[in-house]
């Protein structure tokens, strides 16, 4: 008999800075549902959002997403990883520089992960209303390891500049049968 994992949580932020950067978040919704062990069980709205650090770039589109998963994180991290590749994502090492896609482990469950190449939290997440305002949306009362509500992280940002919902919408995958 082969033992099956048990479903986990996890929380993922996109976000898109070139070419048509609504497509990309689309794609890359539907790119994870499409991923054996993740399910794509809700979205957030759509943000526009001033680069942070980095090269001079073109604003984001961001948003967060909730996934059931059967993957553990590093598997997790592994699949989105692909995901980005799949649609074009070259890590030229420029850090915070204009992409594509990416897509970001924010949350998985109340795990800490802390190891070379993955840290769970992310850990910039309570610096990044980008991040936090979508993540919000979606699980305001999740706590960090710190004690903190999602949205006291937040609070503790303000005033939060740069953040604007589009009232552009990722259409939700249909359930996996």
């Amino acid at each position: 008999m082969i033992a099956r994992r048990r479903q986990r949580w996890a929380f993922l932020g996109l976000g898109s800075n070139i070419g048509d950067r609504l497509d990309s978040l689309q794609r890359a919704v539907d790119r994870l549902h499409a991923t054996a062990g993740i399910s794509v069980v809700d979205v957030s709205s759509v943000y526009e959002t001033e680069p942070v650090g980095g090269p001079e770039q073109e604003a984001f589109l961001n948003m967060a997403v909730r996934v059931a998963t059967r993957r553990g994180p590093w598997r997790l991290l592994r699949g989105c990883r692909a995901v980005e590749r799949e649609l074009g994502r070259v890590r030229d090492g420029v850090r915070w520089g204009p992409r594509t896609i990416d897509v970001d482990i924010l949350l998985y469950e109340q795990r800490i992960v802390a190891l070379p190449g993955l840290e769970i939290p992310h850990p910039r997440l309570a610096e990044r209303p980008f991040a936090l305002v979508p993540l919000i949306e979606l699980a305001p009362g999740v706590t960090l390891p710190d004690g903190r509500t999602l949205t006291q992280a937040l609070t503790q940002l303000a005033p939060v500049q740069g953040v604007t919902m589009t009232g552009q919408q990722v259409v939700q995958p249909r359930p996996k049968n």
